[in-house]
C-alpha cells in the first residue's frame, strides 16, 4: 500500500512512527471517520442539517425541561453537552480519542460504510488550547449553544470600534493637539516641525497602548445586550465569573479534557473538540490548519480494508463490546458471538 493509505494495524504503526512524536508543547489526538469525503465538523453544522443550528438553543432547553432527571443539578453546560453528544443529540462537539487504535476502530466499523475509504486524522493540538470542562473560554463557548440564531459577534465588534474611535479623539482631546498646532509658527520652526509632530504622535499613541483604553472597549463590548445575556448563562455554571470576553474567544476551537466519569468516555479514552462561531452563530469556527498531520503532499490517512482491520482490532481488544459498555450496546455484541457462523466467514 502507499505510505498514505491504512490497510492494517501495522500500516498504521509504520505511519506513527514515520511522523514520529508531537513537537514540545503539543499534545496528539485522533479522530476515525468512516469515510474520506465528510468534513471535520460538529453534527449541528454538517450540511443538511440547518435546521438544527437554527434551533439548538431550543432542542436543548426542550431536552433541559423534558428529561430534569437526566441531569444532575451539579453539572455544568459543557457537562450537559457531552451527556446530549452521548445519547446522539448533535452538538458544537466533535468526539476525539487519545488512543490511536481507537480511531481507526471508528474509521472502520460501520457496515454501511464498507464500501468507502475511511479516514484516520491526527492532530497535535499546542497545549494552550486543550482545555478541562471548568475552564472559563470552556464555559463561554458552551454558552452559544444556548443564544438564539441571531447572535453575531460583528454587530457587536463595529459597536466596539466606534468606541475605540471615541476613546481615540478623547485622547487627542488630552493632549490638545488642536491648540498646539494653533500656536505654532510653521514657517519658524519649518525643519523641526516633522519631528515635533513624529513625537506628539508618538505619545498619543502610547496612550492609546494603556491598559486603561482597552479596557474601556472590553467594558463596551461585554455590556452589550446580547454578551449581557451570554455572561448570565456562564454565570448559571461560574457565578463568580467576570464580564470581561474577549470577542476573539468566540472564534476559537478548543480540545477539551471530559470528567472520565463516563464509562465510555473513558474506555474510547475520549476528549472533544468545542467549536466556536466565525461571526455569526450559523458558520462554525475553523480548526487552525497547523494543527492536522498529513502524510507526504499534503495527503490524507486514508483506511481501506476494513473488515480485515475490525478482525485485527478485535484480537487487541478493541470491539463494540470493550468501547461501549452500555447494555443495549452489550446486548448484541454478546449474543452475536453464539450466532452459528456461514461457511467461510470468521468470527
Amino acid at each position: 500500500m502507499c505510505g498514505h493509505e491504512i490497510g492494517s494495524v501495522s500500516d498504521l504503526l509504520k505511519i506513527l512512527k514515520e511522523i514520529g512524536e508531537p513537537e514540545q508543547g503539543h499534545t496528539r489526538f485522533f479522530r476515525g471517520q468512516a469515510d474520506v469525503r465528510w468534513r471535520m465538523l460538529p453534527g449541528i453544522y454538517r450540511e443538511g442539517c440547518e435546521y438544527l443550528i437554527e434551533n439548538e438553543h431550543k432542542i436543548i432547553k426542550d431536552t433541559f425541561t423534558n428529561c430534569p432527571d437526566d441531569f444532575s443539578p451539579g453539572d455544568t453546560l459543557f457537562e450537559k453537552l457531552v451527556k446530549l453528544q452521548h445519547y446522539g443529540y448533535a452538538t458544537r462537539l466533535l468526539d476525539l480519542t487519545a488512543n490511536a487504535l481507537v480511531a481507526l476502530y471508528f474509521a472502520a466499523w460501520n457496515k454501511e460504510h464498507h464500501d468507502k475509504d475511511g479516514e484516520l486524522i491526527i492532530l497535535d493540538i499546542p497545549d494552550e488550547e486543550v482545555k478541562y470542562g471548568d475552564s472559563d473560554t470552556v464555559a463561554i463557548l458552551s454558552a452559544v449553544s444556548l443564544q438564539p440564531k441571531t447572535f453575531n459577534i460583528s454587530e457587536c465588534l463595529n459597536i466596539e470600534s466606534l468606541v475605540a474611535r471615541k476613546t481615540f479623539e478623547k485622547i487627542i482631546e488630552n493632549h490638545n493637539i488642536a491648540s498646539w498646532l494653533e500656536k505654532q509658527n510653521v514657517e519658524q520652526y519649518k525643519e523641526s516641525y516633522p519631528e515635533d509632530i513624529k513625537k506628539l504622535i508618538e505619545a498619543v499613541f502610547e496612550d492609546i497602548r494603556n491598559i486603561k483604553g482597552e479596557e474601556l472597549i472590553k467594558t463596551a463590548f461585554n455590556s452589550q445586550k446580547e454578551i449581557a445575556a451570554l455572561t448570565h448563562d456562564v454565570r448559571t455554571d461560574k457565578p463568580s465569573f467576570l464580564p470581561v470576553i474577549d470577542p476573539r474567544d468566540f472564534e476559537r476551537v478548543l480540545c477539551v479534557r471530559a470528567k472520565l466519569n463516563n464509562a465510555r468516555i473513558s474506555r474510547q479514552q475520549g476528549c472533544f473538540l468545542l467549536f466556536g462561531i466565525n461571526d455569526s452563530k450559523l458558520k462554525p469556527a475553523s480548526i487552525p490548519d497547523g494543527w492536522q498531520r498529513k502524510a507526504k503532499n499534503n495527503q490524507q490517512f486514508i483506511v481501506k480494508n476494513k473488515e480485515s482491520i475490525m478482525e485485527e482490532l478485535r484480537f487487541l481488544g478493541i470491539s463494540k463490546k470493550t468501547l461501549f459498555p452500555e447494555l443495549e450496546s452489550q446486548a448484541e455484541e454478546i449474543m452475536s458471538q453464539y450466532k452459528p457462523k456461514q461457511h467461510g466467514e470468521n468470527r
